[in-house]
């Protein structure tokens, strides 16, 4: 017969031994997360992606996007370090990753169902206001061979109704086979404005015979009068040689919302109205070359004010 001391000795050894089992199991080393820890970390991750892909970040934004990854790790109490070791430690062990994606896109397709039932985003009148409109006037489907006449597929979409607030999205399926002579073929997207500045999306496309699916989603964030909207469907930096490529389902939509119509209107003109005030400043008015000619005569001292102004 054991006694008390002795029960609560075992009891302890069995104890740890039942940890030490359970983390053997486990099959992770230190300072790797648990598989219940990175479901929960990639699920928060995949979400993130979802949000900044809406709101325009999927392409490039790296310094944008970092502060929002860093609070999801903040946000489960580990360090970048933490989760790529962990993300390196489950590349190795492609069975317990697999597991854990299983679980991940089981919790994102829950969460995905929730949000269609508007669990989280009840439906109001104001969403009734978001406006969808195809842009695209042109062929919705291409099929050029080697007799066409080789082209970049190029758009320009003029409209003094695009507006501050609007998102574009581009959409369509391209394939382009091994015979097509192109390379560094790309996709680009272009959103012009009136003072030349553009926002731009481009990506990478390959002449592999797959069909891709491309998706262009750009939100117009600076508050600037838009000129038009442009891009190029089948770039390339050789523009000649075989033809062999096809696109199908193309689709350019712009979506913005009417009821808030009127207050970016307003947003704009004022913005335009300071960039206007601050280039009159530059230019001397009437009154100041009157009293700039009734003290200074000669004409040859005249014009050096007015040339460094220019320069300006």
């Amino acid at each position: 017969m054991l006694n008390l001391p002795d029960k609560i000795f075992v009891r302890i050894i069995l104890g740890l031994g039942i940890i030490l089992l359970l983390n053997a199991c486990e099959g992770h080393p230190r300072g790797v997360l648990s598989q219940r820890e990175m479901t929960g970390v990639l699920t928060d991750l995949h979400k993130l992606d979802g949000c900044l892909y809406e709101k325009g970040y999927q392409y490039g934004h790296l310094n944008d996007k970092a502060p929002y990854y860093k609070f999801v790790l903040n946000k489960h109490g580990i360090t970048e370090a933490q989760f790529d070791s962990s993300l390196v430690f489950y590349t190795k062990n492609p069975k317990q990753f697999e597991e854990i994606y299983t679980k991940v896109i089981t919790q994102l397709t829950d969460f995905d169902n929730e949000v269609k039932s508007n669990k989280y985003h009840p439906v109001d009148s104001a969403k009734l206001a978001i406006i969808k409109v195809n842009l695209w006037k042109k062929a919705i489907r291409y099929n050029f061979n080697k007799d066409s006449v080789r082209t970049k597929l190029n758009f320009e979409i003029i409209d003094s109704t695009l507006w501050f607030g609007d998102v574009y999205t581009l959409r369509f399926l391209q394939r382009i086979t091994p015979e097509d002579s192109c390379t560094n073929q790309y996709v680009v997207m272009r959103i012009n404005y009136v003072n030349g500045k553009t926002d731009s999306a481009r990506v990478e496309s390959h002449n592999d015979s797959l069909l891709r699916r491309y998706t262009f989603h750009m939100p117009v964030l600076r508050k600037l009068k838009i000129k038009s909207i442009s891009g190029e469907l089948l770039g390339s930096s050789k523009f000649k040689g075989t033809f062999n490529a096809s696109l199908d389902s193309i689709s350019l939509t712009r979506e913005y919302n009417a009821l808030k119509l009127d207050s970016l209107h307003k947003v704009v003109q004022k913005a335009d109205s300071v960039l206007n005030i601050k280039k009159s400043k530059l230019k001397p008015d009437t009154l100041q070359k009157s009293k700039v000619l009734q003290k200074q005569p000669d004409k040859k001292k005249l014009l050096k004010p007015f040339r460094q102004i220019e320069k300006l």
